[in-house]
């Protein structure tokens, strides 16, 4: 080893003989993966482990494994008096492995009114008859149960969510449970 110190280049090595640390780490056997430890056999297995420089998976290598194992895309249906909660929604169901269609979202409210509200409730019916199923939360406006006829009528899996707890807690509910706006 020649013990010489090198320059700080990002890493935390303070020996130039040391490879470069162990990237990000991802699934099991994919490329980019960290090795297991509990596979090695003596400390020089381990070590050899620990810093073997372990390649990032390309834009190419990531894009053909969510093709794969695609998402199923839920439409986000929520009351326009439940506008200001649609960041926390979207992260919900981000966080129980789907992807998140939020029309407000993509249009704001109504695009700030820039575009006929027609034109908008167009790409919002668009937006269902694309997702696989549509999530429902909080209380039932008339707008909604429109939206929610229509999830219905292609018979799209339709499910609804209390959120009268937020930002602590949101809760799955029966059709039978959930109200309408007053």
């Amino acid at each position: 080893m020649g013990g010489q110190k090198r320059a700080h280049d990002g890493g935390s090595r303070l020996s130039g003989d040391l490879p470069a640390p162990v990237p990000d780490v991802a699934a099991e056997g994919e490329v980019g993966a960290a090795p297991r430890v509990g596979s090695a056999r003596s400390a020089d297995d381990i070590l050899e482990l620990i810093f073997t420089s372990t390649p990032r998976a390309s834009p190419a290598e990531q894009a053909e494994r969510t093709l794969r194992r695609p998402k199923a895309l839920v439409y986000v249906a929520m009351s326009n008096r439940n506008f200001f909660w649609r960041q926390q929604l979207t992260k919900f169901v981000l966080d129980e492995g789907r992807v998140p269609v939020t029309p407000f979202m993509l249009f704001d409210y109504y695009l700030l009114h820039t575009v006929p509200k027609d034109l908008v409730r167009e790409a919002m019916n668009n937006l269902i008859a694309r997702c696989e199923e549509m999530w429902v939360f909080g209380e039932l406006s008339l707008g909604l149960k429109v939206q929610v006829g229509i999830a219905k009528r292609m018979r799209k899996p339709v499910r609804y969510f209390d959120i009268s707890d937020l930002p602590y807690q949101v809760s799955g509910v029966p059709e039978s449970m959930v109200s309408d706006e007053r």
